[in-house]
Order: C-alpha cells, then sequence, then structure tokens
C-alpha cells in the first residue's frame, strides 16, 4: 500500500525543447516526500524536445507519443488513460509549478477530502509578476455543493476570473476516481477553451472544493512565442465551437438541478459572454504579434459575421447583463449589428485588459 501513487502529473508537450529544462529542475525538486510520477503526453513534436526529456533519469517519469499532433485535449486524454495515481493534476511545459505545490495540494486534498483543490497563480512576463499581491478570493476558500455552483454561474458574469479561476484545469489536484467514474475527459474537437469545458465537467460533479491563497502555479506570458492557444487559431474558430462550449455548460447546470428557467438564462448569458470572451482571445494575440493582424482579423471577421447573423445571439443580447468589468461597446456593438464598430470595441477591449494585466489589476 505504501508504494500506491499519489499524485500523476501530466504535461502535455508539442515543441517545448526551450521550457524542459526549467520545468524538469523544479520538478526534480519536489518537497513532495509520497510516491508520485510525472506522465509526459509528446503531442507529434517535431523539434528536439524528446530527445531534451530523455536526457533526464528521473526514476518517476514516463514519457508517451501520439502518432500525429491532435491537440493538447487528446495529449491529456491520453495521460488520464496512463495516470494510476490517486489525484491527477495538469501541467502546460512553459508553466511552472512551485516546489511545495504537490505536497501543499494533496495535504489540503487529504484533509479536506475533498473532490478537487486548486491555489491561485503568479502570471510572469518578462520576469515580472503581473498579479503580485492578486489574488482570486481574500482567504483560502471551501465551497459546499451550492457554493461550487454559485462559483460556476459567477463565471459567466465575470471577465476578471480569466485564466486559472476556479473553472479550468491546470494546477488543480483532482480525484481520479471524479473523473474515471464519471468519464470527464477533455474534448478532443477543441483545441481552445477546451480547459474551460473540462473545469464545468469536472466541477458539475464535485461535491467538495477547496481554493489554497497562494500563488503556487506560475503562467507564462510569452510574447512573439507561439502557444497552444495560437496554434489552435491557424484551426479556426466558428460559433459552432462557442455553441459546443454552451451545450457543455448546459449539461453541467442540469446535473446540479438547476430548473429549466434557470438553464435557459444562464444559457443565453453564457453565449454572449463566451463569444465576447473569444472575440478578445482572439484579438489579444495580434496585439501581442503572436499571430499577424491580417490573419487575426479574418479569422475574427468570419466569427463577427456568423455573431451578428445568429438568431439566437439576436435574441439572448437583449437580455445579456455586462459586467461592469467588461467593455461596454462590445455588447452595444452586437445588439446594433455593427461590424465595424464591434471590430474596433474588440481591438480597445485587447489593448485594455493586456494593460489591466501588465498593471497587476486583474
Amino acid at each position: 500500500m505504501k508504494h500506491e501513487i499519489k499524485i500523476s502529473l501530466i504535461i502535455p508537450v508539442f515543441n517545448g525543447e526551450q521550457y524542459i529544462k526549467r520545468c524538469f529542475d523544479i520538478l526534480s525538486k519536489q518537497d513532495f516526500n509520497e510516491n508520485w510520477e510525472i506522465i509526459i503526453v509528446n503531442d507529434a513534436s517535431t523539434d528536439n524536445s524528446i530527445q531534451v526529456i530523455e536526457q533526464y533519469k528521473l526514476l518517476n517519469l514516463k514519457l508517451f507519443s501520439l502518432p500525429k499532433n491532435c491537440g493538447q485535449s487528446a495529449a491529456r486524454n491520453l495521460g488520464i488513460s496512463k495516470a494510476l495515481g490517486e489525484y491527477i493534476i495538469f501541467q502546460d511545459i512553459d508553466d511552472l509549478i512551485s516546489e511545495k505545490q504537490l505536497s501543499t495540494l494533496y495535504l489540503n486534498a487529504k484533509k479536506n477530502n475533498c473532490d478537487m483543490i486548486c491555489s491561485d497563480f503568479k502570471r510572469v512576463e518578462n520576469s515580472e509578476n503581473q498579479r503580485e499581491g492578486t489574488y482570486n478570493y481574500p482567504s483560502n476558500m471551501f465551497f459546499d455543493y451550492n457554493e461550487i455552483t454559485n462559483g460556476m454561474v459567477r463565471e459567466l458574469y465575470d471577465p476578471s476570473l480569466g485564466h486559472l479561476g476556479l473553472l479550468g484545469c491546470n494546477g488543480r489536484l483532482i480525484k481520479r476516481s471524479i473523473i474515471l467514474n464519471n468519464k470527464i475527459y477533455f474534448d478532443e474537437k477543441m483545441r481552445l477553451l477546451e480547459d474551460k469545458i473540462f473545469g464545468w465537467n469536472l466541477l458539475s460533479f464535485c461535491q467538495k472544493v477547496v481554493y489554497i491563497r497562494e500563488q503556487l502555479y506560475t503562467y507564462y506570458v510569452n510574447p512573439n512565442i507561439n502557444t497552444a492557444i495560437t496554434d489552435s487559431l491557424s484551426h479556426g474558430f466558428t460559433l459552432k465551437t462557442v455553441k459546443l462550449i454552451l451545450h457543455h455548460i448546459k449539461t453541467s447546470l442540469e446535473r446540479r438541478n438547476l430548473s429549466k428557467k434557470e438553464i435557459e438564462k444562464y444559457y443565453n448569458q453564457g453565449l454572449i459572454f463566451f463569444s465576447i470572451h473569444t472575440l478578445i482571445t482572439i484579438t489579444r494575440p495580434m496585439f501581442f504579434g503572436k499571430i499577424s493582424f491580417e490573419n487575426g482579423k479574418k479569422i475574427r471577421r468570419n466569427l463577427i459575421n456568423e455573431i451578428l447573423n445568429d438568431e439566437a445571439i439576436t435574441l439572448a443580447i437583449k437580455n445579456y447583463k455586462p459586467s461592469k468589468k467588461e467593455s461596454y461597446l462590445i455588447p452595444k456593438a452586437i445588439k446594433w449589428k455593427s461590424r465595424w464598430l464591434l471590430e474596433f470595441a474588440c481591438n480597445i477591449r485587447a489593448k485594455q485588459t493586456i494593460k489591466q494585466r501588465r498593471s497587476g489589476k486583474v
């Protein structure tokens, strides 16, 4: 029994050669004294990632490979199928976990008998933590069944939660039994926002969730370097994909036993919220220089045309409740069916969010 694997850390890798040493150096310094494993899933890298990984002689390292590039969802799903740990935690190769992350989360997970436990995070650009002194919650939090449901709904109204809020996948310790018993996997048709969908599906089955007010996970902003988000944009992004997200959200809320009226209300809110969220997700890399303006505008314009001509969005925008933290122009542009105003408003909002992040406001 003492040799049972307590944690399986799953890391998808696609052309991550330049980040592997930094990542593995931290993993080798973990203060977690229990048995744990590192599962690397190579997503058909074309650089020297495999050769660099094989240089490390970590006894708890397991390497698997996909035959062709399938995206992070497929890579994480393969990792789940190979995992043996009591808990699973996900990490991206260009991010870092704290040396005490595994021990801190595991200790608190066992103490509270929770289904999932997450910490807060750093957002680092040019060696500076943009979230210094900024946290999602004022103290450690314990979410019971109703509070989990409220937290899920809050994500449809508050754009400041963003990356690594309550809903996501990276940096959180999850009972493997919750994933396996309920068949919670990443949607392999999705290459953008697949982490949010996973988070909705996961939380819909959770009874207890804990938040630790420590910045244990480090998310790196890498301007001018392609990431999973920018790579995913090359596969296109349509309104059909946004509605697929809403299908998962609707199903998740049904599991929480919300009324049909409430689900319809939140579905319509989410339809507008995620349409806006996706437009900004496409726009922001244009200003980072990760994708060309010409290509970004083409992808965004296709989505805008779909949004402005969709009957469900035309109805939903009438009752949309924007947060004080988001752009007031974008919902108006959708309501007025003005493409040029929507493009203009997206550019303003994208630059605004970049500035807010760099100033540590979100």
